[in-house]
């Protein structure tokens, strides 16, 4: 109790310090151009994440790379095997709802093999980008944390779910006329949770919450923080492709499947999750008595 006591605190001051910090990040990058402070806060509360969540995993375990799971040797091979398995996850997903008539290829889209290598290297930019910046947090630091000083189990569901709420942490814009000062951003933070309000919501929430489980999974029984990257990177630019090469059929009957905002996610991808979390789980244990042997 007392390891998820501080582990919350260190969630909720790390929101609270990031909404903080906005405003003076604010009054220092718009002297250079237009921004808006809606997604300043956003930055400061994803950078005050990231430095909050190595501080917890250092005091307890000590700051390095290779404590973090990030290890080199073989990091390229690691990379590239995690960005496959990714890809595959979103193609046997794409591929059923193409099948189920959910999704349909956009014949409006004009595909050419330089159209399809942009899309590929924007979506590997991003998903890299993101991919290194979230398992930094959540499977390295967070979830590296809080396994040492709880059961593994219940570290993986809390962060875990921890993970795939903080995606619906939505800020809004201000009103033009509004005065920002060092509170606005804490201001901003009730405003914020506006999405768990939609039930609507809740398969898109279930579905992060099963890839935050493969995800820490991975993390856990390999100990490869770079694998868990890879993953994450193909799972996002997997999703970037669908979204530019298919549409979504809302007459079809199989429509409850996917979320009414996000048509990729939803029942069905979290059903091919939780099959992706358990074959693992039971392919690493069935790997591991075969090496004892």
């Amino acid at each position: 109790m007392r390891a998820l006591l501080v582990f919350s605190a260190v969630f909720i001051s790390a929101i609270l310090f990031g909404a903080l910090l906005a405003f003076p990040v604010y009054e220092i990058f718009s002297s250079f151009g237009e921004i808006t402070f809606r997604k300043t806060v956003s930055r400061t509360t994803l950078l005050s994440g990231l430095l909050f969540s190595l501080l917890y995993f250092s005091y307890y375990n000590g700051l390095s790379l290779n404590r973090l799971g990030v290890r080199f040797g073989r990091a390229h091979i690691r990379l590239f095997q995690g960005l496959a398995a990714g890809f595959v996850i979103v193609a046997i997903i794409e591929a059923n709802l193409l099948l189920l008539g959910i999704h349909d290829l956009d014949k409006e889209r004009l595909f050419t093999l330089d159209h399809i290598s942009l899309l590929l290297l924007k979506g590997l930019f991003t998903g890299l980008l993101v991919g290194i910046v979230e398992e930094l947090i959540f499977r390295g630091a967070l979830l590296g944390g809080l396994s040492r000083q709880t059961n593994q189990v219940v570290a993986l569901v809390t962060v875990s779910l921890v993970y795939a709420a903080v995606h619906y942490l939505k800020f809004r814009d201000l009103p033009a006329d509004a005065a920002i000062n060092w509170y606005t951003g804490v201001t901003m933070l009730p405003p914020a949770l506006f999405q768990f309000a939609d039930p609507a919501r809740y398969d898109a929430m279930i579905t992060l919450f099963f890839l935050g489980l493969l995800l820490g999974l991975v993390r856990l029984l390999t100990g490869n923080l770079v694998l868990c990257i890879g993953i994450h990177a193909g799972v996002i630019t997997g999703e970037k492709l669908v979204q530019h090469t298919t549409g979504f059929l809302p007459g079809s009957p199989y429509a409850y499947l996917v979320n009414r905002y996000d048509p990729f996610i939803g029942d069905l991808a979290s059903v091919w999750l939780l099959v992706c979390c358990v074959s693992f789980y039971f392919l690493c244990r069935f790997r591991s008595r075969r090496y004892r042997r």
